[in-house]
């Protein structure tokens, strides 16, 4: 828009609108052309009359005036005859007669009544009755009277205006606001007063409102303590509530269940005192925006953490400020956040939250704008920041995050926000964070709160105090061969031969272990001439058999025909080496004694103990005698199993009687070879 400034006139014209704004003028100068908007404050008129304004071209299309700030003290009531279209008027700041004032609303009203009046700063004593009383025929008015050290106010001093609609008490010194019937009246404001008490909207004990009509209040900056069930009785038709700024002590439960039109409520900054909230305190079917402030600690204020939004199914906007939560668990806070599942807003400002953020924005699939700034969030978790997520405007700056991972804000839900802003939080400044530098650096700067100044790092030293934007990392630095790179390089080959090593000494592991012991017993022993047993027989068999072995071979070797059998339960020494000791007690036995079971089978110890009775009979001629105590399994049948079942003969143990003979004849005739030797 071009302002252009008239020399001469002391005025300043852009558009439609004429400025002439503290230039001490004593009259309105010559002003030509179609304006429609004429400011004129901050001069020295003195008295006004319909002569005041013969220098304007064109005062019939003039619909708003202001005449603040002039010193006029005298007013003609047929001052302003020429502004037919006038629909707003302000005559602020000025000590005008109370007689001159009540004469030219009454002209007015009569010939071209107004839509809106500013009285501000007019001095309490042209604030009265008297002022207002031949008003009657206003159809429709706003009505403002700010800064007029009203004290007492009633509003019946406004009786006479049956088409007030918007009523302003603001910067007052109200201590008792009493109300009178106002059909019209929509809009009150009676913020910056001194009410102690919250004003009685209801005639008498009944349900009928003085004010039945009336859907938006504004009660800030008050010392109003008291909230009760009977606060809201007479407001039926109430959209909208603003307390901010009192010292409400209490938000009993249901106390807004006599208002099913209220969207909107602010108990913002409701601070330096204890408060309540009380289980299912702002239930209300219709409420979408709520506002609240209360200082202190959370567990005090919430009577019920787990009831304290329900009831709420259309609240779209949460805003919380200055409440401490820091003693609250992840479960405590999920439990009180989670009934709110339609928000498409929420706002913890200064919330001294130190819980995960899933617990806070858990379960809310329509937010669009999460502002959780000055808390004491430390991570972000990779679950919420996702590709469908609909948030478009994220703010978590002033926190304790120092790592940000691109699982938790990913690039694709990066690109997607309009505003976003992670300022002010003790970054650690290493190759983690490159990923989120080169993001900050590439992006619409536009959409990034605060930077670069707002983006430092806090650690290492290196980079401490630095701004993101400065920080740079060359590629060897974030990417160095690892340790397993450097392994996977040099010795990749060296593993693969030990590997496929290892599987072969582990598959032949036994018949390895078995010839090391057999040339180490070749070392250690010499072949002498003559005999040197201690045992007629060495008992090889797995555990699970020796209640066969001591109920049936011993009774019947060592009881029948008194010999001596080596038995590893009996006779094996504590604490020697188990390899060396069975393969001395195998040389110190007349026959090897195989007991075979699939336990045998599938023994790692039994096959050392087949593997070295095979050897010896090989190289050395010892007799090795094979008693087959059950059928071995295909599955458990191993090669060396199988070698010596194909070449020894073997004596198969049965429990039929019959067949109990035969083994006991076999092993008799086994066993007497031995004798005769």
């Amino acid at each position: 828009m071009i302002i252009k400034y008239v020399y001469g006139t002391g005025c300043r014209f852009h558009g439609d609108i004429a400025e002439c704004v503290n230039t001490n003028l004593k009259e309105i100068p010559i002003i030509r052309g179609n304006i429609t908007q004429l400011i004129f404050t901050g001069n020295n008129l003195g008295s006004v009359s319909n002569e005041s304004f013969k220098n304007l071209e064109n005062a019939g299309k003039i619909w708003k005036l202001i005449l603040a700030s002039n010193r006029i003290v005298n007013i003609t009531k047929d001052a302003f005859q020429e502004f037919t279209t006038l629909t707003e008027l302000d005559l602020s700041t000025n000590r005008i007669n109370v007689k001159d004032l009540k004469i030219l609303l009454h002209y007015q009203s009569e010939v071209h009544p107004l839509d809106i009046l500013f009285l501000n700063r007019m001095g309490r004593d042209a604030i009265n009755e008297e002022t207002f009383s031949t008003l009657n025929k206003t159809p429709a008015l706003r009505l403002y009277l700010e800064h007029n050290g009203l004290d007492q106010f009633t509003t019946s001093t406004l009786s006479r205006l049956k088409g007030l609609q918007w009523l302003v008490l603001d910067y007052n010194y109200i201590t008792d606001l009493k109300l009178t019937t106002m059909d019209s009246l929509e809009t009150l404001r009676v913020t910056r007063n001194r009410l102690n008490n919250f004003p009685d909207f209801c005639v008498g004990n009944s349900s009928e409102s003085y004010t039945k009509n009336l859907t938006l209040l504004f009660m800030n900056m008050y010392l109003i303590s008291s909230i009760d069930n009977d606060t809201f009785r007479c407001l039926s038709s109430i959209e909208k509530v603003q307390l901010a700024s009192n010292i409400i002590t209490s938000c009993p439960s249901f106390f807004l269940s006599s208002c099913p039109k209220l969207t909107y409520l602010d108990l913002s900054t409701n601070s330096g005192h204890s408060a309540k909230v009380y289980p299912y305190a702002f239930a209300s079917s219709s409420l979408e925006f709520l506002k609240i402030g209360f200082n202190g600690n959370a567990m005090d204020i919430y009577q019920s953490i787990s009831d304290t939004y329900r009831g709420l199914p259309k609240l779209y906007q949460l805003k919380l400020m200055y409440t401490n939560m820091m003693t609250m668990s992840n479960q405590n806070v999920t439990d009180l956040f989670s009934p709110l599942t339609s928000l498409k807003i929420l706002e913890c400002f200064r919330c001294q939250l130190k819980c995960k953020l899933t617990s806070v924005l858990g379960n809310k699939p329509k937010l669009t704008k999460v502002n959780l700034k000055n808390n004491y969030f430390q991570t972000i978790d990779t679950e919420i920041f996702t590709t469908d997520s609909k948030i478009t405007k994220l703010y978590l700056g002033m926190n304790k995050i120092a790592h940000v991972r691109s699982e938790s804000l990913p690039i694709s839900f990066l690109n997607k926000l309009s505003i976003f802003d992670l300022s002010l939080n003790p970054f650690i400044c290493d190759c983690n964070l490159v990923w989120f530098i080169d993001w900050l650096r590439t992006t619409n700067k536009s959409r990034i709160q605060y930077y670069p100044e707002g983006y430092t790092c806090a650690s290492p030293a290196r980079w401490a105090n630095k701004r993101l934007e400065e920080v740079h990392f060359s590629f060897l630095e974030c990417h160095p061969f690892t340790t397993p790179e450097w392994f996977g390089i040099i010795g990749g080959p060296v593993i693969l031969i030990v590997i496929i090593s290892g599987v072969l000494i582990y598959r032949n592991r036994w018949n390895i272990k078995h010839y090391v012991y057999m040339l180490r017993k070749r070392r250690e022993y010499m072949p002498l001439n003559g005999e040197n047993f201690v045992y007629d027989g060495f008992v090889a068999y797995n555990k699970s058999v020796v209640q066969w072995v001591k109920n049936v071979l011993i009774p019947l070797l060592e009881g029948e025909y008194n010999l001596h059998l080596c038995v590893h339960e009996r006779d094996f020494p504590v604490g020697g080496f188990i390899n060396d000791t069975i393969v001395q007690h195998m040389r110190e036995s007349r026959r090897i004694i195989l007991v075979l079971s699939n336990s045998f089978a599938t023994s790692d110890w039994c096959m050392f103990e087949l593997k070295v009775a095979h050897s010896m009979h090989i190289e050395e001629n010892v007799d090795v005698i094979v008693i087959l105590i059950e059928e071995i399994e295909a599955k458990n049948m191993n090669n060396s199993m199988k070698v010596l079942l194909e070449t020894t003969t073997y004596i198969e143990w049965t429990e039929d009687l019959v067949g109990h003979e035969l083994f006991t004849a076999k092993l008799k005739e086994a066993m007497r070879v031995v004798l005769n030797d």
